[in-house]
């Protein structure tokens, strides 16, 4: 298996644990609260409703029409995200160093993990994230600026001028 599916692998591995260990009950209801800035808003963990790129006036679904993810903001300003198709294949193998070309090739191009640091410009609605390590190594170290509106216990994100063109977006859900 090539280096780089080694490494994607081995940080989607570690997303997903980190995922699994992090307090996802301990949400901040106190972000909820109307008038709050925008920061506190976006502490806590976030389910992934809906993803999607915009493009030429086309809307494509890189991780299908029920993607699967979480992205979790914590008030200390670090960040960990993670989005995956909710079909990625079963290594045959059942090894994860061991998995076919095929095989490694969806779960690659099904699933996307990242985590950095993330910051609010309150004043034009904003978050940067920056990003520590990616399942995507062309990402690391990248500064991405996203577009933010939240309602309720909804938030979206956008990414315009996304790398594989187009504008990206994403839609959470609040994990209570």
């Amino acid at each position: 298996m090539c280096t780089s599916i080694r490494r994607a692998m081995g940080i989607l591995t570690s997303a997903a644990a980190l995922v699994v260990i992090m307090p996802c009950g301990a949400q901040n209801s106190w972000a909820q609260e109307q008038g709050k800035e925008l920061r506190q808003q976006i502490v806590g963990a976030w389910s992934l409703a809906e993803q999607w790129v915009e493009q030429d006036g086309k809307k494509t679904q890189r991780f299908s029409a029920n993607p699967k993810g979480i992205s979790i903001y914590e008030v200390n300003g670090r960040f960990a995200s993670i989005l995956l198709r909710p079909d990625l294949p079963r290594i045959a193998s059942n090894n994860v160093m061991t998995g076919t070309v095929d095989e490694n090739k969806a779960i690659v191009q099904g699933s996307t993990a990242f985590y950095g640091r993330w910051s609010v410009n309150e004043q034009d609605g904003s978050v940067s994230a920056k990003i520590d390590g990616s399942t995507y190594p062309n990402w690391d170290g990248l500064d991405q600026k996203r577009t933010v509106s939240i309602s309720g216990d909804e938030m979206k994100l956008c990414v315009p001028g996304a790398q594989i063109g187009g504008t990206a977006c994403a839609v959470w859900k609040r994990v209570k």
